[in-house]
């Protein structure tokens, strides 16, 4: 169904600072701009449209008409050694946003390392960049591509729209939600000092725990059963040998999950 188009406005809405376009190439490319040019980070940047988006690895992120994407500008967020769990804490708040917009019922959930999931079908796109600045700041740009009116076509997995569950409001609506979502589980992160409460939280709404899956990494497929996240939050994937392997990145694969 047709979705309400964003604003168009480039303002500040309330407390935070934004930019909402229509049509931009996109938003991370912008964020990471503004970055570069000396803000000093949370500027939201909006648009309806991308014609480059893209997704984790290079991947070219289908960006159709209707739907929300953003990008979030932090600066210095976390210590180095915490920004790897930062993923983590932007798909709780994806997850929240979209269970607040659905409701519990409609089974949001999270998938490793940074997927949302409704019904078992993937909802959200989630990229986040980091980049050292010339003056030695870290820029972090959190980018989220949420499928509102509808999913993309000819993806190779299970796929869904918010419109598809039974939203009925309008992209601004999709963005407030986010911002304050995003918002909350940010301060709760509390630079890496909360990451524990974070994991926790997590994965409680994860799926497969305690399941088989298949593990692709660059060079090769492994297979095991996925047991739990570490503190660090690698996939720790207990193996047939009895061995426990942490993955820090790869594509993770559930029998009858995307």
């Amino acid at each position: 169904m047709p979705v309400p188009p964003l604003s168009k406005h480039r303002a500040s809405a309330g407390h935070r600072r934004r930019l909402a376009f229509e049509d931009v190439t996109s938003t991370n490319t912008l964020a990471r701009e503004a970055a570069r040019s000396g803000d000093p980070g949370g500027l939201w940047i909006t648009a309806a449209r991308q014609n480059e988006g893209r997704g984790r690895r290079g991947r070219a992120w289908v960006s159709e008409a209707g739907n929300l994407y953003a990008s979030l500008l932090l600066i210095d967020p976390a210590p180095p050694q915490h920004l790897a769990k930062l993923p983590f804490v932007v798909a709780l708040a994806v997850r929240d946003a979209l269970a607040s917009l659905l409701g519990e019922e409609r089974q949001v959930k999270v998938k490793w390392p940074n997927d949302v999931l409704v019904g078992g079908r993937k909802c959200v796109g989630i990229l986040l960049e980091s980049e050292r600045l010339a003056n030695g700041s870290t820029s972090v740009v959190i980018g989220c591509g949420i499928n509102v009116a509808e999913p993309p076509s000819d993806l190779p997995y299970q796929a869904t729209a918010l419109s598809l569950e039974g939203f009925r409001g309008d992209l601004e609506s999709v963005f407030e939600a986010l911002a304050s979502a995003m918002d909350r589980e940010l301060g709760l992160f509390h630079r890496g000092a909360g990451f524990h409460q974070a994991r926790e939280r997590w994965l409680s709404h994860a799926v497969g725990v305690g399941a088989a899956c298949t593990v692709r990494l660059t060079n090769q497929t492994i297979e095991g059963t996925f047991e739990a996240l570490d503190a660090e939050g690698r996939l720790l994937l207990a193996l047939a040998n009895g061995e426990r392997m942490p993955i820090s990145a790869g594509d993770v694969f559930f029998s009858g999950a995307p």
